[in-house]
């Protein structure tokens, strides 16, 4: 074979094996491997969105609190930072948290105020979040009054009857013990239904009591003094 014939099949073998290469190339990137991970890449996604919306779906009146709300917030911030899912889905997850987590703790609060005696400490909690996270509302604000009313007649109040039990004969004030004996028996700023509550009567009726006991006593020294 001479030189020319050489050199034609050598180029020809050439050409051969890059065929063979790019071809093997492309059936590697068509292979069921690739397509599988690139599946199971899309379901991840699916998954990590659907997976979020049920554990939003799951939050309820019983279980709601600023603890579950800032997991939930969280998580979501994080999935989208790794790409689990788009900018819009992230929108769409939040709007969903921050709608069901509002109602669910405006009726979690209205729950709470039903109940007998009523979780004060739990409903501030529920209340100071819900304003600090959105803002203040007119709901809030109503939650809010009737447990400033709650607390100023179940525990100011009281405060105010012992310091004037305390206070000697000497000192006492009628126009005062009237005001607080009037104030105490027509809890005029508490909501009605807060007003019918046992606990709420049991602490109206033992401050009356102290008062009256109270001015008796007082009514009986004064007597023994103009003796």
């Amino acid at each position: 074979m001479n030189q020319k014939y050489r050199g034609l099949y050598f180029l020809g073998a050439t050409l051969g094996v890059g065929l063979l290469i790019v071809g093997s190339m492309k059936l590697m990137s068509s292979s069921p491997a690739q397509h599988g991970a690139r599946k199971q890449s899309a379901i991840t996604m699916a998954s990590g969105h659907k997976v979020l919306e049920n554990k939003i779906k799951e939050l309820s009146e019983d279980n709601v609190s600023p603890a579950q709300y800032n997991n939930l917030l969280i998580e979501i911030n994080n999935a989208a930072s790794q790409n689990l899912f788009n900018k819009a889905i992230q929108d769409m997850l939040l709007q969903q948290l921050n709608d069901r987590y509002t109602q669910l703790t405006i009726d979690r609060s209205n729950k709470l105020l039903r109940s007998d005696p009523v979780k004060q400490a739990e409903l501030n909690i529920l209340v100071a979040h819900l304003e600090s996270t959105f803002g203040p509302t007119a709901e809030v604000s109503t939650i809010k009054n009737k447990v400033k009313a709650l607390n100023h007649y179940t525990e100011v109040l009281p405060q105010r009857v012992n310091s004037l039990i305390n206070q000697g004969f000497a000192e006492f004030d009628e126009s005062g013990y009237r005001a607080l004996m009037n104030e105490l028996e027509r809890m005029p700023n508490l909501d009605a239904n807060l007003k019918r509550k046992k606990s709420v009567l049991a602490v109206r009726n033992t401050g009356v009591s102290k008062l009256q006991q109270f001015h008796r006593n007082y009514e009986n020294w004064n007597l023994n003094m103009n003796l």
